[in-house]
C-alpha cells in the first residue's frame, strides 16, 4: 500500500508548489489480503486505478483553474479477517498568488512591433540585454506557472482574444498594457500588474473575464500591435482554451 502512496506523490504531486487556498478531501477503499497479509497484483492496480480516478474527479470539484494535488496520504484503518480497510487523504492547492509564477527582475521595453520569432527583441530599460521584451516577459510567465496539472489534455479547443481595450479597472485605466510611446519602459511593478490582471482575466468567465464555461486555459500569445493613425501601442493577447480531461500513461 505504501508503494501505492510513492507512486501517486511521484506522478502526480507538487509539494513545493504555493496556493491561495488549501482542501484535504478523503476517500475510503477494501481489498482483499490472503494468510500472509498479502494483497494480490491485480487488486493493487485495480485499487490504484480507483485512486486516480477519484484524484482526479476531488480535482474537478475546486472551481479554479489553477489546481494542483499537494500529497496523497494512504492510511491502513484495520485489517478484518481477510479484508483490509484504507483511507486516502489527498491535499489539493488552488487559487493564484504571486508565487504561482517566478517574480520579475528586470524593467522591459513594452514590446517589439515586429513580433520577430527570436533575438534581438525591444530589450531592457538600460538597453543592455535584447534577450526579451516586456511582453515576452508576461507571456513566458503565464505559460510556465509552478504547478501544472500532470497527464492532462484537452478536446473543443477555442481562441479567444482580449486587450486593455476591453477591461478597465475601478479606476477607469486599462487592465492590460496600452501606451503612447513606442519606447515606454514596463517597470517591475507595471509587469507585475499586468501580469496579475491578465491571469485574472485568463480564468474568469465573462463580464469579469474571457473564460468559456467549462474550459480551461492552455495557453497564451501575447501580439505587439499598434492602432494605426493615433499611435497606441498595446499587447493584445490570443488565450487558447479547452475542455480538460484526465489520462493515464501505460
Amino acid at each position: 500500500m505504501w508503494n501505492l502512496e510513492a507512486l501517486i506523490n511521484y506522478d502526480y504531486a507538487y509539494p513545493d508548489s504555493a496556493s491561495k487556498d488549501f482542501t484535504i478531501m478523503s476517500s475510503h477503499y477494501t481489498v482483499t489480503v490472503d494468510e500472509n497479509g498479502m494483497v494480490p497484483e491485480a487488486e493493487v492496480q485495480q485499487v490504484y486505478n480507483l485512486m486516480l480516478d477519484t484524484l482526479n474527479y476531488q480535482l474537478a470539484l475546486l472551481n479554479d483553474d489553477v489546481k494542483f494535488t499537494v500529497f496523497s496520504d494512504v492510511q491502513l484503518d484495520e485489517v478484518d479477517g481477510n479484508t483490509a480497510r484504507l483511507t486516502v487523504n489527498n491535499g489539493y492547492g488552488s487559487g493564484f498568488i504571486l508565487g504561482l509564477y517566478p517574480p520579475f527582475d528586470d524593467n522591459w521595453i513594452w514590446g517589439t512591433l515586429d513580433n520577430p520569432d527570436e533575438p534581438p527583441y525591444a530589450g531592457n530599460c538600460d538597453q543592455t540585454d535584447f534577450s526579451s521584451d516586456g511582453s515576452n516577459e508576461i507571456e513566458y510567465r503565464l505559460n510556465h506557472p509552478a504547478a501544472v496539472p500532470a497527464n492532462v489534455r484537452y478536446t473543443d479547443i477555442e481562441i479567444v482574444g482580449m486587450s486593455g481595450m476591453d477591461f478597465e479597472d475601478e479606476n477607469g485605466n486599462p487592465m492590460l498594457y496600452v501606451g503612447t510611446n513606442i519606447n515606454h519602459c514596463m517597470t517591475i511593478e507595471e509587469l507585475t500588474n499586468n501580469l496579475v490582471n491578465a491571469d485574472y482575466l485568463i480564468k474568469h468567465e465573462p463580464p469579469e473575464g474571457i473564460k468559456p464555461d467549462g474550459k480551461s486555459h492552455i495557453n497564451v500569445i501575447i501580439w505587439d500591435d499598434v492602432i494605426v493613425g493615433n499611435n497606441t501601442y498595446l499587447h493584445y493577447y490570443d488565450v487558447t482554451y479547452g475542455i480538460p480531461y484526465f489520462y493515464q500513461e501505460h
